[in-house]
């Protein structure tokens, strides 16, 4: 079957046809979906009711997988999933879903803040790959923004301002801002904050894009309060409705997005009537086509 890439907004998100993962992610199906990514940023593959192994397989042809520390979790609490695979769910190590009480309940809370995957890491995610196992009768959508189309149409005098510009990337920050939890002395060794780039060039299309989201805690050489009110004025420009678009899920979609120019954040549903199993891999590194010429 023909391979089919189609728009769905704007030269940002597209839907891809023609491509079952499971029977073949040979290097050209895999070039493919890469190439749209450059083009699109996110892209979504229906029908593909992969296993874990299935989707760890096809994730390592884009780079070296991350593994999920699975933060959130009482000492001597089993996780519920393999650590290749970040557990994006409302569900327990038994599947059900999660008590009222549960730490894990309040960490996944942040996943509802804009963000981008991993940012807090001193290391360059790439790609993340996440699978609609179990998907709610209504609610839990996606949502995506643009961050290169937002680059692109800031003014000049703003872009000049940030040139040059240094964030302080946390996790903890981001988990405080969604009301936290307490967070263990071990746990937040793990993962200290990281500095990135508040402008960032992708090393394969050379586009430009803003590196923002509820990761970022401060501006380096600003003060506290100068740099929130320059990170707020930056976010509210993101997130006009024209760089947006949300994802309604049905099972078996895979949605793959590039994180070095999206942020994304998962929306309400009822999460304690109904279960929501979702799988996420993300990689690191270059990917295994190097940079663009």
């Amino acid at each position: 079957m023909t391979i089919s890439v189609t728009p769905i907004n704007d030269a940002f998100v597209a839907r891809m046809d023609g491509i079952d993962l499971r029977a073949d992610h040979s290097a050209a199906v895999l070039d493919a979906i890469e190439g749209a990514l450059d083009q699109f940023a996110v892209v979504i593959l229906p029908a593909q009711h992969l296993s874990d192994d299935e989707q760890i397989e096809v994730s390592k042809g884009f780079g070296d997988l991350s593994y999920a520390l699975n933060h959130g979790r009482s000492v001597g609490q089993n996780t519920r999933l393999r650590p290749e695979l970040y557990d994006i769910s409302n569900l327990d190590e038994k599947h059900g879903i999660l008590g009222e009480a549960d730490r894990r309940r309040q960490w996944r809370e942040a996943d509802k803040l804009w963000h981008t995957d991993r940012s807090f890491i001193d290391a360059d995610t790439t790609y993340s790959f996440l699978s609609g196992r179990i998907v709610p009768p209504t609610g839990g959508n996606t949502d995506f923004v643009d961050m290169r189309r937002v680059y692109d149409d800031l003014p000049d005098a703003m872009k000049n301002r940030i040139a040059d510009l240094t964030a302080v990337h946390s996790i903890w920050h981001s988990r405080a801002l969604a009301g936290g939890v307490d967070f263990r002395p071990d746990e937040v060794a793990t993962m200290p904050p990281v500095t990135q780039p508040l402008v960032r060039i992708h090393p394969r299309t050379g586009r430009r894009s803003l590196a923002l989201a509820s990761h970022v805690s401060e501006i380096v050489g600003m003060s506290l309060e100068a740099g929130r009110a320059l990170l707020a004025e930056l976010t509210a420009f993101a997130l006009q409705p024209r760089y947006l678009h949300s994802h309604v899920w049905t099972e078996g979609d895979l949605v793959i997005w590039d994180n070095r120019c999206t942020m994304h954040r998962g929306t309400p549903f009822d999460d304690k009537a109904y279960r929501r199993d979702m799988r996420r891999t993300t990689v690191q590194g270059p990917s295994r086509y190097g940079a663009a010429a």
